[in-house]
């Protein structure tokens, strides 16, 4: 049973990224143009949002967009810029996800991680010049994505 919700999940994942808006975000683009994707969704990230929280290893994200769906679960999407206000980072916060479901989409999605002791685990996408990683949160599991030549 399983292995096949695994199955379905990654069937999902394969074609949930291209009805996300965000996932048209490119790396660079600055607060205007990512507001404009939203359909006017983004809006300033909020204390108690935990997709707005400083995940290890990155920055204090400055935007949020709420209620979206990714891989078949609910979930929250934050946004940092750098000084120059070109995004160089996004947050997926999946509250109440499960941290092993999530390494095995990954696992199906991306292959095997950089280096398969470390931990937390950190995934390549050359594709789309991005590194993800997954991480815990409170009351949930997060991905970082974050552009390679930053890292």
């Amino acid at each position: 049973m399983r292995a096949l919700f695994l199955a379905v999940m990654l069937s999902v994942a394969g074609s949930a990224p291209a009805n996300a808006w965000w996932q048209y975000a490119e790396w660079g683009m600055n607060g205007s143009q990512l507001a404009s994707a939203s359909g006017g969704r983004l809006a300033p990230c909020r204390a108690d949002a935990p997709a707005c929280a400083t995940p290890p290893g990155g920055v204090l994200p400055s935007r949020l967009v709420e209620g979206i769906t990714m891989v078949g679960m609910a979930a929250s999407a934050s946004f940092a810029f750098d000084a120059a206000d070109k995004l160089n980072q996004t947050v997926v916060y999946f509250p109440g996800g499960d941290m092993g479901l999530l390494v095995s989409l990954l696992r199906g999605i991306y292959g095997t991680p950089v280096d398969e002791q470390a931990t937390p685990k950190v995934w390549r996408d050359t594709r789309r010049g991005t590194e993800l990683t997954a991480l815990p949160a409170a009351q949930g599991v997060m991905l970082l994505y974050r552009p390679i030549a930053a890292r």
